[in-house]
């Protein structure tokens, strides 16, 4: 159950691929030649629509270029090298299924200007935008929000077919249509949804719900946790690098404030390495740990069991329980970090609200030869 294009078909358009990709300017009536006959093989190569928008779009504004003149000439942006390449790597043996199983999962998903949020066979994940993303158009924000749904829930999934329930139609559109040629930033969103199902052989389709019945999506998107969303500020983070050098992990972070490329998250994150860095051992990590104030001294027995070292960052609370056993584990010298209204900071907060009372503590903390 494949469409499969005729051998003679493939090294046709394998031979336009080699001379188009070699080339740097060309006539726009040749390109827009080349991209029809790319196209024109697309229903029997899977994932290929992906890879001609990029084609098209440069087409299109080569043409508004010079006012729809065919005949003008129009170079070839570096930016069409990875499409080149997948076509040349991929056209003489992909092919089209087209005998679908049913569909292994259905993810709900939502976006809001506070956040995200998906939800699947009943579990469900959430989080925080960035200040840059709540900048962004409610469309590419509903495309993150998918996309962040694809990878709490299907990360480790394979070679199946996946529903999406959606409630923007924009965002719908470009991921059925896989990316579009109008808007770049959507068509950049819908690519990397569509990259993620390429490399574990999974099919997409979105499909319309109405909000009031993605519900349970919509209340995931406007869910807000400031305790676990509180962040040190970069600059401060600077300061305890610069002394201890740059953490390998950050053990309590979400996406939106993760001091580490690696990090291990709460709850279920789109980007994090795993869930609740206490399931994890702590022993040959240099990990980064900024733990809401209610479990520190679980962190610390933690340290103690594991013999761990790594940089903490606590209250300067010297009348806590779990202090003496912080002092114990001390390697070097603490920075002591004074209150300060861009001290700590939250995607939904400005600021924490004690601020003006409230001083830290950073230490390279050691239990190896404890």
């Amino acid at each position: 159950m494949t469409l499969e294009l005729p051998e003679a078909k493939r090294l046709k358009l394998l031979k336009l691929i080699k001379k188009f990709s070699a080339m740097k300017r060309c006539k726009i009536r040749e390109f827009a030649e080349f991209t029809g006959s790319i196209i024109s093989g697309c229903p029997a190569i899977e994932y290929g629509w992906l890879y001609t928008k990029m084609f098209e779009r440069v087409k299109i504004n080569a043409l508004e270029t010079n006012n729809n003149n065919y005949d003008a000439f129009m170079n070839l942006s570096h930016a069409l090298e990875p499409d080149f390449k997948w076509w040349g790597e991929n056209i003489l043996s992909r092919v089209k299924n087209v005998d679908y199983t049913p569909y292994a999962k259905v993810i709900f998903s939502d976006a809001s200007l506070t956040g995200w949020g998906a939800v699947c066979d009943g579990k469900k994940a959430n989080g925080a935008w960035t200040s840059e993303e709540k900048n962004f158009h409610i469309n590419l924000l509903e495309l993150k929000a998918v996309f962040f749904g694809l990878k709490c829930f299907a990360t480790k999934d394979e070679n199946c077919s996946i529903l999406l329930r959606v409630d923007n139609t924009t965002a719908i559109s470009y991921i059925n249509k896989m990316g579009g040629t109008r808007f770049a930033h959507l068509h950049s969103a819908a690519r990397e949804i569509w990259q993620f199902c390429e490399e574990r052989n999974i099919w997409i389709f979105a499909s319309y719900i109405s909000s009031s019945n993605n519900f349970e999506a919509d209340e995931e998107s406007r869910r807000v946790e400031p305790e676990t969303e509180y962040s040190l500020s970069d600059s401060s983070f600077e300061v305890i690098i610069k002394r201890w050098n740059r953490p390998e992990i950050d053990l309590f972070a979400s996406r939106s404030n993760a001091k580490c490329n690696r990090y291990v998250s709460w709850k279920r994150d789109p980007s994090s390495e795993a869930i609740d860095a206490f399931t994890l051992s702590w022993a040959n990590l240099f990990f980064y740990a900024f733990p809401p104030f209610s479990i520190i001294l679980k962190v610390l027995r933690k340290i103690k069991r594991d013999e761990a070292e790594g940089i903490v960052v606590v209250p300067d609370w010297p009348n806590q329980p779990w202090f003496p056993l912080f002092n114990s584990l001390l390697s070097s010298k603490p920075i002591v970090l004074k209150p300060n209204y861009n001290l700590l900071t939250s995607s939904n907060r400005n600021s924490h609200p004690m601020w003006r009372s409230l001083s830290l503590v950073a230490a390279k903390l050691s239990a190896k030869h404890c």
